[in-house]
């Protein structure tokens, strides 16, 4: 029978989750990852582990959104400690990210491997997978409204996909040939910065 944890418990317990499931991730995959092993590492049962999560690819996909607003928050303060037009510190802000999820080996491991982003999105519940989507919409309209973009002269739910897009070329990093994966963003990149805030 489960444990019944105390509410600080829980909160302890929850990060180890999360910090030792980053170590199971880019060592195993998600499909590898041994929950038993994993759980033994946190010092919990697995019995235990379902009442913070009611499946591997829903504890995987909440590791994805950890990391993502810890992103989100690097890139926003980015965005307010850099001068210039709105324009310019969009393309520095985006630069910088796409160079932080350069360096997580974790999320490397998992991005440049295309069967384990389908595994997890072909496993996940489509409402996981929408509210997801959601969550990025609402977020960009976020960082755009702080930018100066009327919200009436773009269309969020495009630009949000579009950033997604962006991301997610490091799933087909091989099939751009001898192109630096970094040098295809950036064109893209500057490309989606001129639809949003127009030519200088």
């Amino acid at each position: 029978m489960p444990k019944h944890f105390q509410e600080k418990e829980r909160e302890i317990i929850y990060q180890r989750l999360i910090e030792e499931g980053k170590k199971h991730w880019q060592s195993y995959g998600i499909r590898r990852t041994n929950l038993e092993d994993l759980c033994k590492a946190v010092g919990i049962s697995k019995g235990s582990f379902y009442s913070f999560f009611s499946s591997k690819e829903l504890f995987f996909m909440e590791i994805l959104e950890v990391s993502e607003k810890e992103m989100k928050e690097s890139l926003m303060k980015a965005l307010m400690n850099r001068e210039g037009t709105g324009k310019e510190r969009f393309i520095e802000a985006f630069t910088l990210a796409f160079k932080e999820a350069a360096q997580n080996p974790w999320l490397i491991s998992f991005m440049t491997n295309p069967a384990e982003y389908e595994y997890l999105m072909r496993k996940l519940p489509q409402e996981a997978v929408q509210k997801h989507i959601d969550g990025d919409d609402e977020d960009v309209e976020k960082l755009l409204m702080s930018l100066g973009v009327d919200e009436k002269n773009v269309e969020i739910k495009t630009i949000s996909a579009a950033i997604r897009g962006l991301f997610l070329l490091l799933l087909h990093e091989k099939e751009l040939g001898e192109v630096p994966v970094e040098k295809v963003t950036k064109v893209l990149l500057e490309g989606l910065a001129e639809r949003i805030f127009g030519r200088d």
